[in-house]
């Protein structure tokens, strides 16, 4: 299996700041999520499969973010601020894509369904945050899309370990199959 593309999702600054982000597990989990997506990263370059990041960002005004946030009146991953920037410590290369996003899904209105027209997938590797939303958004509209879908459950997480679980758990099995690192490798035939 070889006919395939990484998608990481939303790895961005402002979502690991606990001063925005009180309750959340992310900032505590940053450390493993980088070296989990690094990880998968170099291994499809090795392999010259693609790898396409994602990255949540707001016009200053809120005028482009979904309602919740402009409802909110809560300002993150704004424009032109370092908080919409991907983590420093990512390992991100020039040949990879690095498209925006306003919304949940990674497929609404980012030009990811021309992109994947070109390359042609049969299979993404799904990682990012948060599992429960955005992962998850981005899942659904690529299983009704009719790819396969592999869940790097090891470079997830969600805001609370318990949202990342259960969303792992309704996904699995029915969208998208839950794998480590390790068995993905196995699974696509990088490992002997």
């Amino acid at each position: 299996m070889k006919n395939l593309v990484l998608i990481v999702i939303d790895l961005v600054q402002d979502y690991f700041n606990p001063a925005l982000w009180p309750n959340s597990q992310l900032p505590e989990a940053r450390q493993r999520l980088v070296a989990a997506t690094n990880e998968l990263a170099a291994l499809f370059r090795a392999h010259n499969l693609p790898v396409i990041w994602f990255r949540q960002e707001f016009a200053p005004d809120l005028s482009d973010a979904f309602l919740h946030v402009q409802r909110s009146g809560k300002p993150y991953a704004i424009q032109g601020t370092a908080g919409c920037q991907l983590l420093p410590e990512l390992q991100i290369k020039p040949e990879d894509g690095i498209l925006v996003k306003k919304r949940y899904s990674a497929f609404f209105q980012t030009g990811l369904d021309a992109v994947l027209g070109r390359l042609q997938p049969e299979t993404l590797v799904l990682a990012g945050i948060t599992t429960a939303w955005c992962v998850r958004s981005t899942a659904v509209d690529a299983y009704q899309r009719d790819y396969r879908v592999l869940l790097a459950k090891e470079a997830m997480a969600g805001f609370t370990a318990r949202d990342h679980l259960e969303s792992l758990h309704a996904m699995n099995g029915l969208v998208g199959i839950a794998l480590s690192n390790a068995e993905i490798a196995h699974r696509i035939g990088f490992s002997d």
